[in-house]
């Protein structure tokens, strides 16, 4: 089918970041594919590109959300047990704990912390910082 290859080379240019291809290519296609079957599969074309484009931007927001948590607690999980925070907190392993912090895939899907975890692991932080602010050895 010419519209499929036509459409095809349209996905090329919008992957490629080719504006002014994408343009012309674009213009082509509407302006010699009109009959109402051809309307169709341009929809459709247009459905499923932006679907595709909708799950990699999900993908991106969730890698983007893991590498912040990561990041913010890189100085403090060499100062404190993530292993501590895990059992005392959540009732968990040093394991599960690192799975969401690394975003790492469980069950295909990345593993990240739910608004009550969260929660909950804002609370273990200010915990510990209190008790460790409370701490003055005295000789």
């Amino acid at each position: 089918m010419e519209l499929y290859k036509e459409l095809e080379k349209l996905k090329c240019y919008m992957d490629s970041g080719n504006e002014d291809n994408f343009k012309k290519q674009s213009d082509f296609i509407h302006a010699n594919f009109t009959s109402e079957s051809d309307k169709k599969s341009i929809d459709n074309f247009i459905s499923e590109r932006l679907s595709e484009l909708s799950l990699q931007t999900e993908e991106l927001i969730q890698e983007a959300e893991s590498i912040l948590v990561r990041e913010q607690l890189k100085e403090v999980s060499e100062i404190v047990s993530m292993s501590y925070i895990a059992q005392k907190y959540f009732n968990k392993n040093r394991t599960w704990l690192y799975q969401k912090i690394n975003g790492n895939l469980k069950n295909g899907k990345p593993a990240k912390f739910s608004d009550s975890e969260m929660q909950t692991f804002n609370f273990a932080l200010k915990d510990i910082s209190r008790k460790i602010g409370s701490i003055a050895i005295h000789p």
